[in-house]
């Protein structure tokens, strides 16, 4: 005797290319004799599965009409959400069932499984294809936040270094452009600062060229009246020669003195002249060395910003192109996955019964992959 469970799942489904894809129908076999059961016994357990299978072949045409509606319609959203906790709550009374008549069957054990087995398998997939309709717009508005995200650190990046910590995405429009505005309005203002400094310094160091050239032009004319005063005192020491020996003597002496004094003051003055030139340049240079080495840091960070982006944005495609990969390969490859996916933390305590349910932890995913391999 071989009990056969049907569910007729030969559809059209509607894919985003606007495509067709048909299913097969699926037909599931138990053989009871594989079990160590007699038929009797396999009718008694299968009668207590059979409403929920019954069930399952209902829910079919359900799951057939919301897979072909439109799933921009909203209304699409909430029959997928309907339908799919039908399928959990089959899911879970069939889970019910299986505990009650493995606990209570010893040699209908494996028995058991196999129709619980069957279950999944006739519902794979489905209750994921449910979810993902349900959650359609939810998915949308989340990607539109992100793409509004991008876009307005985009925007803001050449007036704010820092983006990291801000939700550009869900900040409303009118709070969006006050906020954009206020700090591309204190970028401006900063640089328009930073040129009336420059233009404050030049405008002092041209001030200082001029009070030089004045000084000089000063210095000259002293220098002038000086030489004026000079052949005058030697007209008048030629027109008194004779008489005038012993002053003549004097005076010179005395103008000797004066002309001494008046070269020292004059070269005095000419070094500090010489040492501010010095000083302004070295000021000037500092000033042009700082703000290149600001420059460079600058690119340097933004650079760095940059690349930081671009990784995470590559991490981002990887990882999406790695869940498409795995939606798309056989049934084998993705359970492989997802029991590899298992794992158990090492116990607090060593000891044997510890070691012996790691073994068994790790016999059982093995034994998993084998039964994959099967299939």
């Amino acid at each position: 005797m071989k009990i056969t469970f049907q569910i007729i799942t030969k559809l059209k489904l509607k894919t985003k290319m606007k495509k067709t894809k048909e299913v097969a129908t699926e037909i599931i076999k138990i053989n009871p004799t594989e079990y160590g059961l007699t038929d009797q016994t396999a009718k008694n357990i299968s009668d207590q599965f059979k409403p929920m299978l019954d069930k399952m072949v209902e829910l079919e045409k359900e799951f057939n009409e919301v897979v072909n509606l439109p799933i921009e319609d909203k209304e699409t959203s909430k029959k997928a959400k309907e339908v799919r906790l039908k399928y959990v709550k089959v899911r879970t009374g069939t889970a019910e069932i299986h505990k009650s008549q493995k606990s209570f069957y010893l040699n209908g054990g494996r028995f058991v499984d196999g129709w619980k087995n069957a279950q999944l398998f006739a519902s794979e997939g489905k209750e994921s294809k449910l979810a993902e309709i349900e959650n359609y717009y939810e998915n949308l508005e989340r990607e539109k936040i992100e793409k509004l995200q991008s876009e307005r650190i985009e925007l803001i990046s050449p007036y704010l270094e820092d983006t990291s910590n801000i939700d550009f995405g869900n900040m409303k429009e009118d709070v969006w452009e006050a906020y954009f505005s206020a700090k591309k309005t204190a970028h401006i203002d900063r640089l328009e600062a930073e040129k009336k400094a420059e233009e404050d310094r030049i405008a002092k160091e041209k001030a200082e060229a001029e009070r030089i050239r004045l000084q000089e032009i000063e210095n000259a004319k002293l220098k002038a009246e000086a030489l004026k005063k000079e052949k005058e005192l030697e007209a008048e020491r030629n027109a008194k020669l004779k008489a005038e020996q012993e002053a003549k003597a004097k005076l010179e002496a005395q103008q000797k003195e004066a002309e001494a004094k008046r070269k020292a003051e004059q070269e005095k003055h000419e070094a500090e002249k010489r040492k501010i030139e010095i000083e302004n340049q070295k000021k000037l240079k500092a000033g042009q060395e700082a703000k290149a080495k600001l420059e460079a840091e600058l690119k340097a960070k933004k650079d760095a910003e940059l690349k930081a982006e671009k990784l995470r944005l590559q991490k981002i495609a990887d990882e999406k192109a790695e869940a498409e990969r795995l939606a798309k390969a056989p049934i084998k490859e993705q359970l492989k996955k997802w029991v590899d996916s298992f794992d158990i933390a090492d116990a607090s305590v060593k000891n044997k019964t510890s070691e012996d349910i790691k073994s068994k932890f790790i016999a059982f995913k093995n034994w998993a992959v084998s039964e994959i391999d099967k299939m």
